[in-house]
């Protein structure tokens, strides 16, 4: 390997020696453990099955569970609500559209504005959750 000495200990020198010819395949561990491993080949009674098929159980898709259709997104019912939408929404394309095309520097700090004024807006609206009897998923 190197031509200086080794600092390790000898037996140490040896278990390195031993892992890197383990890894390169250099070393022979004896008849029971074949340098090459083949699987057998399957019998083609039937008793396998191909691990290119699917099985049978899955090419039916008309029987098991199907999932209801989701309900629609609901819209924000009043003004309050819908203002806050599209200032949180609208404020980063001012922001982006506005420094873009070199528009004045105030419409950027309109666009910050109203993207925090429109956040706070909607989490000051949320309704909280006081559920005591979580039980996590339902099902």
């Amino acid at each position: 390997m190197t031509d200086r000495p080794s600092e390790l200990p000898e037996h140490e020198q040896r278990a390195w020696e031993a892992i890197v010819a383990d890894l390169s395949g250099q070393i022979d561990l004896g008849p029971q453990f074949p340098k090459e491993r083949s699987l057998p080949p399957l019998a083609a009674t039937g008793d396998h099955p191909d691990p290119l098929e699917e099985p049978a159980e899955l090419d039916d898709e008309d029987e098991g569970y199907e999932p209801p259709e989701p309900p629609p997104i609901p819209r924000p019912g009043d003004a309050v609500a819908r203002f806050a939408w599209v200032a949180a929404l609208g404020g980063p394309v001012l922001v982006i559209a506005s420094n873009a095309l070199s528009w004045d520097r105030w419409l950027a700090g309109l666009g910050v504005a109203a993207t925090i004024g429109g956040f706070v807006a909607l989490v000051a609206r949320m309704k909280d959750r006081e559920d005591d009897d979580d039980n996590g998923a339902i099902v």
